[in-house]
C-alpha cells in the first residue's frame, strides 16, 4: 500500500489552517484577558473608555510581526545558502554528480510548473537539504555533499522533490509569517519586562488600585510569556504538517514513494552531523529526527512516522 498523496495533502492543509486559526485566536484571547485583568486589579486607576492595553497588545504584536516579515522578504533563498557557506553550482560544471543534481532540480521544477531555482552545494558530510525563499522567483535549493555522494538517483530525486514541494506549497511564506508572529510575542515580552523594571506598584494617589503602568507591565509579562511559549508550539505544529505535505508532494511529483522513504532511512541511520553552526537560525529548514522530549517543539516529525506515512502504513 502506498501513500494517497491527494488525501495526505488535503489533511495537511486542513491541519495547517486550523493551527493558523489558533494563532490568531491566541493573540486576540491574550489581548482580551490582559485588558480584563488590568481593569480588575488596577481598579479606578485604570478606566479608559476603550481597551487601551488590548489594542497595545494587538498592534505591538502584529506591528513587529509585519516589520519582521518585510525584512524576511528582502532575504532571498540565495542569501540563506550563501550565509551558510554554500557555493552555487555552475550549470557548466564538469562533475557528473553535480550535473545530475542540476538535471533533477530542473526536471522537478518543470513538473511542478515552477521557475528552475539556483542550486547550492554545502560542504557538509551529513545527508541534508533545504529550500529557502519566500516566492518561487527568489527560491534556492541547497544540498550537502553527503547528499550528493551517498544517495542514489531515485533517493536524490525524492529529496529534491520534497524541497521543491516546499516551494510549490508556499511553505516558506507560512513558516516565516509564523516566525514573525512569534518574534512579535517575544518583543512584547521584552518591552513588558523593561516596563516592569522601571515601574513601581505603589499608588500615586488615593484612587482604588495600584499603579496601572506597573500592573500593565506585569500582566504583559505573563501574557507575553504565555503567547511566546504556545506560539512556538503552534509554529512547530504547522511546520510538522508542512513536512508531511512536502512528503506527499514529493510522491506526487516522482510517483516513486520509495525514493524519499529510502533517503529518510539513510538519514535516520547516519552518525555524522556536521551542518555549520552559522546555519542555526535556519535549522527549522533541515531534515531532522526528534526525541520524545523535544517533540513538542520539533519542527520536523519523527523520521519513522514520515516513512510509514509515505508508504501508506499510517495516516498523517
Amino acid at each position: 500500500m502506498v501513500m494517497n498523496f491527494w488525501e495526505a495533502q488535503r489533511r495537511a492543509r486542513q491541519r495547517t489552517f486550523f493551527c493558523l486559526f489558533l494563532f490568531v485566536v491566541l493573540t486576540l484571547a491574550a489581548a482580551a484577558i490582559s485588558e480584563y485583568a488590568l481593569r480588575v486589579f488596577a481598579g479606578d486607576s485604570y478606566d479608559p473608555p476603550y481597551p487601551a492595553l488590548a489594542l497595545l497588545f494587538v498592534f505591538a504584536t502584529f506591528g513587529v510581526a509585519t516589520f519582521q516579515y518585510l525584512m524576511y522578504r528582502t532575504q532571498g533563498g540565495s542569501y540563506v545558502a550563501e550565509s551558510m557557506g554554500a557555493r552555487r553550482i555552475d550549470p557548466r560544471t564538469a562533475s557528473f554528480k553535480e550535473q545530475q543534481l542540476l538535471n533533477i532540480v530542473e526536471e522537478t521544477a518543470v513538473a511542478a510548473a515552477l521557475p528552475v531555482p539556483p542550486v547550492y552545494l554545502l560542504d557538509a558530510q551529513e545527508i541534508n537539504a533545504f529550500a529557502a525563499g519566500l516566492t518561487p522567483e527568489n527560491a534556492a535549493v541547497t544540498v550537502t555533499r553527503g547528499t550528493l555522494n551517498l544517495l542514489t538517483r531515485d533517493e536524490l530525486q525524492g529529496v529534491i522533490a520534497h524541497e521543491i514541494g516546499h516551494v510549490s506549497n508556499g511553505d516558506m511564506t507560512i513558516s516565516l509569517r509564523l516566525a514573525a508572529m512569534v518574534m512579535g510575542f517575544f518583543f512584547l515580552l521584552y518591552i513588558a519586562m523593561r516596563m516592569l523594571q522601571f515601574s513601581s506598584f505603589r499608588r500615586s494617589d488615593d484612587r482604588k488600585g495600584g499603579n496601572p503602568i506597573a500592573l500593565a507591565a506585569l500582566i504583559l509579562v505573563v501574557a507575553g510569556a504565555f503567547t511566546w511559549l504556545f506560539g512556538s508550539i503552534l509554529k512547530a505544529m504547522v511546520s510538522r504538517q508542512r513536512e508531511y505535505l512536502a512528503d506527499a508532494t514529493s510522491v506526487q511529483f516522482t510517483r516513486n514513494p520509495q525514493g524519499l522513504a529510502n533517503a529518510l532511512r539513510k538519514i535516520a541511520g547516519e552518525e555524522v552531523h556536521d551542518m555549520p553552526a552559522s546555519g542555526m537560525a535556519y535549522s527549522h529548514l533541515y531534515f531532522e529526527d526528534t526525541s520524545a522530549f523535544s517533540s513538542l517543539f520539533a519542527t520536523h516529525p519523527p523520521i519513522k512516522k514520515r516513512i510509514e506515512a509515505i508508504e501508506g502504513k499510517r495516516g498523517i
